[in-house]
């Protein structure tokens, strides 16, 4: 099955990962990182910031999937797991941010704090593809490696630039280059899924967006796909 992208809906994502970017760095307090302040002080101060990176890095996924138009199939979304995959990029990049305030070794607490923090993005994104309905997919080992290493790098610069002086221009240009990281490993995820229509898949809970029609989303309950 071949897919194209609606543009302004591409456009959108971006937007929402460069405003998200930027809101995730402003809460960033310049102290929550010195050892002088308390650890559970540090971590309480940077827990915004990866919650609103968390639900920045989400919103932009769904964007970027409503953008997606397979030809042929009218792709709906399984409620349960958009919802994990939700929770899984909260918590996962929130814990990458704890993590970056409570290690002593500013370059270490970087690399090491990156981890978890990509592994939630890349366990979110693909949890969102494997929620769609309607379709079955496989994907690509090499660009799905690829895409490991963008979110790794991204999850590096979004920690990195999180520690920086609260400078305006500074921090436009910061989350304008995370925004281009986090929507350059979403993309790449998507060339590295291939689709084939899945006549006989269920939808038990779930939702179909369809913003590139201006059709209103609707719920639907145990629907039988013909």
């Amino acid at each position: 099955m071949h897919g194209h992208y609606v543009i302004w809906l591409v456009a959108l994502s971006y937007a929402i990962a460069a405003s998200g970017s930027f809101i995730a760095l402003h809460l960033a307090p310049p102290w929550a990182g010195r050892l002088s302040v308390e650890e559970p002080a540090r971590v309480r101060g940077v827990l915004p910031s990866g919650v609103t990176l968390g639900l920045t890095i989400w919103a932009m996924h769904f964007a970027g999937m409503s953008a997606f138009n397979l030809e042929g199939a009218h792709v709906g979304y399984e409620l349960p797991a958009t919802l994990l995959s939700l929770v899984v990029a909260v918590v996962f990049t929130a814990i990458g941010f704890s993590a970056l305030a409570l290690l002593h070794e500013p370059r270490e607490a970087i690399v090491v704090a990156s981890i978890p923090m990509a592994s939630g993005i890349l366990s979110m994104h693909f949890l969102g593809m494997m929620a769609m309905t309607r379709v079955r997919m496989h994907f690509d080992p090499g660009l799905v490696v690829l895409s490991a290493a963008i979110a790794l790098l991204a999850s590096m610069a979004a920690l990195w630039m999180s520690t920086l002086e609260d400078h305006l221009l500074r921090r436009i240009g910061s989350a304008l280059v995370m925004a281009v990281a986090i929507c350059g490993m979403h993309y790449t995820s998507m060339a590295a899924a291939h689709f084939a229509p899945d006549a006989g898949r269920q939808i038990h809970r779930g939702f179909d967006p369809d913003l590139s029609s201006g059709a209103p989303a609707g719920i639907d309950s145990k629907e039988e796909v013909p």
